[in-house]
């Protein structure tokens, strides 16, 4: 694993919990990519057969299947292993953030002294039952535990926690979606130019942070339930010397003024958010984006267009890794939302993009330019990556 990227909330590691981190980020890939391979070979040859010989025809969706693979030996060892591996990622990192305390809040707060960015906390926000109602992908103590002192404790553990996962392919800032969306949407609208950008649920501004960039006259925004996290997304930008507005902030009830950014932007938030929760914050989206804006939000690939193993492949979140939301937004049509917020249909459309970090530059920029590119491969990190996206225009 390639190293992670400094910056001034960087939580040093010993060389123990260092290679203990490399090991477990070496062990999920080979758990979800050696490993879980072997599932469709499985499925294949034993579950659909012995199913549709039970019942007289194929399993006809992802529910179907995953009852049926889960009485599968192979399958259900692969399951425990990926949810053990999930487990052991956190359990690697949490020693060297709290060896890091209470220094590692002091250079936060130090980082936010003289900002050229602004960090706006409201103490009185209430945190949504769907958020705080259990720790999303296992992480210990979710994204809004705050233990006061100026607390980034959740900051550093998901930013460490999303590198050891994807094994550095997210890039070495973690930015790979959001880069990859930056640059496809300037290749593809070069006449676009967003003088203010919004970002809903941005964490620790991973995917926000490249539209400085790609944008760098535009005036960035980006909101967050989490104080911890957004405390730490401020000095992380800040060390990085970029420009960001912060705000602590629900978007299902934003408090920005009527039609007040050219870009509204999220990235893989949606599956964490209730459905109800999604019509909101569509609704808000619509009402925050000037007339000829754009909102685009990137996210997990619809199951209506996989077959029934893929679809449970890609689902097996929501069962097992605390992802109650998962196979709610998977399912949902982001035309109809769009259209039920205010948007006209006949200025939707969707984004194909491969990873910027992965395939070769030309491939990249063919998915930009080209309106009909499609890639019908879609996997979890560490395959040929392909980013999906839906948007509308206003």
């Amino acid at each position: 694993m390639a190293n992670q990227a400094e910056h001034g909330l960087t939580v040093e590691r010993t060389h123990d919990e260092h290679s203990r981190q490399t090991y477990v980020s070496t062990l999920r890939m080979h758990i979800l990519n050696n490993i879980g391979s072997g599932l469709r070979e499985v499925y294949d040859g034993k579950v659909k057969p012995e199913y549709e010989s039970e019942k007289g025809y194929p399993p006809e969706d992802e529910h179907q299947v995953r009852k049926a693979m889960m009485k599968n030996g192979y399958c259900r060892t692969w399951s425990s292993m990926m949810r053990a591996c999930q487990e052991m990622i956190w359990n690697s990192i949490i020693p060297s953030i709290e060896r890091a305390q209470p220094n590692l809040n002091k250079r936060a707060s130090k980082l936010s002294e003289n900002a050229k960015g602004s960090l706006n906390l409201n103490p009185k926000l209430s945190i949504p039952p769907y958020q705080k109602g259990c720790d999303i992908h296992l992480m210990p103590g979710n994204y809004h535990t705050d233990r006061g002192n100026f607390d980034v404790s959740q900051g550093a553990l998901y930013d460490r926690g999303v590198y050891v996962y994807a094994a550095g392919n997210g890039g070495d800032m973690g930015d790979t979606i959001g880069r990859s969306l930056a640059e496809h949407l300037k290749l593809r609208f070069p006449d676009f130019k967003p003088s203010r950008i919004l970002d809903i649920g941005c964490t620790v501004g991973h995917n926000i942070l490249p539209f400085t960039d790609v944008y760098p006259d535009s005036e960035i925004h980006a909101i967050d339930l989490s104080a911890p996290v957004l405390r730490y997304a401020h000095g992380r930008a800040e060390s990085l010397n970029r420009v960001m507005h912060l705000h602590q902030m629900n978007g299902e009830d934003m408090s920005f003024e009527d039609e007040s950014f050219d870009m509204v932007l999220s990235v893989v938030t949606f599956h964490e958010t209730s459905r109800q929760a999604m019509k909101n914050i569509l609704k808000e989206c619509h009402r925050v984006l000037k007339p000829e804006g754009l909102m685009i939000h990137m996210e997990l690939p619809r199951t209506a267009e996989m077959d029934p193993f893929d679809a449970f492949y890609i689902d097996w979140d929501c069962y097992y890794n605390n992802e109650p939301f998962y196979q709610a937004f998977t399912s949902t049509n982001m035309e109809d939302s769009f259209a039920e917020a205010g948007f006209e249909r006949n200025k939707y459309m969707e984004v194909t993009t491969p990873d910027i970090y992965v395939l070769p530059y030309k491939e990249f920029k063919k998915a930009a330019v080209d309106p009909d590119y499609k890639k019908e491969r879609y996997g979890r990190m560490g395959e040929s990556v392909h980013w999906t996206g839906w948007g509308n225009w206003k």
